[in-house]
């Protein structure tokens, strides 16, 4: 009896619930709902007979093609859902298509009428993912409502100069793989964004023009990255940026060959990992005469850049790039980098010399993590130069190098560091350093309230 008693009080609370949600109106449900995938939300058809429909009054679509049995089911349930309520505005559409019959079966016009469709009916979150280069529509181009736009693998049209070009709302942009059929697009495309906050491009080198140009008055985030594939052609692409609120900029290219920086934030936050294309040679020839002037003009390129970057606050730099530096410190001085207060540097042991050198350019450096991947030999000579920063400002020090590194090298680094630092306060040693902490602490220390860590 008790037990079904407890049964019969499980199945009332239940009815109540499910009387509970009954009682909301179709909006409030087609809202829960929106929080769903379409797929999830297509399964409260089957509820009950008024529950059917409720799932076509959703103003969100997130959905897949890899969940149907072949292209023409995905295509009827696509015609289905956008023809169901023609008057519905749409809050997100996020569409990931891998056809398998598309291209052989349509053309490029079933695909651009959907996203002519959600365009017309103020989209607000555009997520297109499509694995065929199929073309976005030019009503992209003119959408007032959008909000978001990230687009994989689709081609971007071709714009005829003197188009129009607005996007008001748009205030993030993410275009990853993306075919742009025409070299002034983003020229055109990005200050038609007056609100533009975020904005990734990660593209290869058979995508790209002679030129990507980032000019926004409001942009303050940018990533922008070109992936090295084996059959990339590397060209003399070129990068120019002019953002002056740009307060987060992470550059990863080893293939362009020249980086122009007209304005950032002078308080911005950079990830530099650039090589000015020289990845299979060398990027400054100092024996060689013969080619004096294009040895003029990299070194004018690597000047630019580094002048482009002289007044961020903080920075993260690859191995790669500090290679470049180390290449070019060796013919002209370095720029003053005054505003530095935090370095994070990737060393590799060609590159190592220029750590004291570049240290002395940072007057302000607060904190500073040194990372090291690869063995290394450290000696006393190459950091015997003690920078500014280490008598008045430096106050943390990291430092993480490869187990295999010698006993000796570590012990210098260290010492470098304890030995001439004025008012460090902390000194972390990670992996590498666990067989000489003891060693470590016994070293005289410049800074007596600096404390050896070791992590």
């Amino acid at each position: 009896m008790d037990k079904s008693f407890r049964v019969k009080g499980k199945q009332k609370k239940l009815e109540e619930r499910r009387c509970w949600i009954n009682d909301l109106p179709d909006p409030m449900l087609s809202h829960i709902l929106s929080f769903l995938s379409t797929k999830n939300s297509v399964r409260s058809s089957v509820l009950s007979k008024r529950w059917r429909r409720i799932w076509l009054q959703v103003p969100v679509l997130k959905l897949s093609s890899t969940l149907f049995h072949g292209d023409s089911d995905f295509v009827e349930f696509m015609d289905r859902f956008l023809k169901s309520d023609e008057k519905l505005d749409f809050k997100r559409f996020k569409l990931y298509c891998c056809f398998r019959e598309f291209l052989s079966s349509y053309s490029d016009s079933l695909f651009q009428s959907w996203i002519d469709d959600v365009v017309g009916r103020g989209v607000r979150h555009l997520d297109v993912d499509v694995m065929s280069e199929l073309s976005m529509p030019l009503s992209l181009y003119s959408c007032k409502t959008l909000v978001s736009l990230s687009l994989y693998n689709v081609t971007l049209a071709y714009l005829k100069p003197g188009s129009v070009v607005s996007l008001p709302c748009l205030k993030t942009m993410h275009i990853e793989f993306v075919k742009i059929d025409g070299s002034f697009i983003l020229h055109m495309l990005i200050p038609s964004c007056p609100v533009l906050v975020k904005l990734t491009i990660i593209t290869n080198p058979t995508e790209l023009s002679d030129l990507t140009c980032v000019r926004s008055q409001s942009l303050k985030l940018l990533t922008f990255g070109i992936i090295l594939s084996e059959d990339g052609v590397i060209n003399d692409h070129a990068v120019e940026i002019d953002a002056p609120r740009l307060e987060h900029m992470s550059l990863s290219d080893h293939v362009s060959k020249s980086f122009t920086i007209r304005r950032i934030s002078p308080s911005a936050v950079v990830d530099v990992d650039v090589n000015f294309g020289m990845e299979w040679r060398y990027l400054l020839d100092l024996d060689d005469d013969d080619d004096d002037a294009d040895d003029s003009s990299e070194r004018a390129m690597v000047r630019n850049f580094l002048t482009g970057v002289s007044e961020v606050s903080s920075m993260k730099i690859s191995y790669a790039t500090l290679k470049v530096i180390n290449d070019y410190s060796k013919l002209e001085e370095l720029p003053k980098f005054g505003n530095l207060t935090w370095l994070r540097a990737s060393f590799h042991e060609s590159s190592l010399e220029l750590l004291p050198t570049f240290l002395g350019c940072c007057p302000s450096l607060h904190s500073l993590v040194l990372e090291c991947d690869s063995y290394i030999e450290i000696t006393p000579s190459q950091v015997s130069y003690v920078p500014l920063c280490f008598v008045s400002s430096l106050k943390f020090v990291k430092i993480r190098l490869p187990v295999t590194t010698r006993t000796a090298s570590r012990m210098t680094l260290a010492t470098y560091f304890l030995k001439n630092c004025a008012v460090m306060t902390e000194l972390v040693l990670k992996e590498g350093f666990g067989n000489i902490i003891k060693e470590i602490r016994k070293i005289p220390r410049k800074s007596r309230g600096c404390k050896i860590v070791m992590k």
